[in-house]
């Protein structure tokens, strides 16, 4: 493996362990199992976003840049679908 597939999987890794964490929060039976999921579930992010940033100093993350009238447009229609949603309440 070269460094850019090393990085990745852990990357890969620690975000599918990030989501699975996120489950046994929402299952915990008690508060103090809940903490210890919390604290495993920071530092987990922690190195999620640190091994991110390494992705994209190295250039193994690619983001695009994106025209700003799609944007806006996006913005509108999910805005539009938030209010829908509000006046249905």
């Amino acid at each position: 493996m070269n460094d850019k597939e090393i990085v990745m999987d852990i990357l890969d890794n620690l975000k599918c362990l990030s989501v699975n964490t996120t489950y046994a929060l929402n299952e915990a039976s008690c508060a103090k199992l809940y903490k210890e999921y919390f604290h495993m579930f920071e530092i987990i992010n922690k190195y999620t976003k640190e091994f991110f940033d390494l992705a994209y100093k190295k250039g193994y993350y690619q983001l695009e840049k994106e025209d700003s009238k799609k944007i806006k447009s996006s913005l509108k229609t999910l805005s539009q679908e938030l209010e829908s949603c509000n006046c249905e309440k």
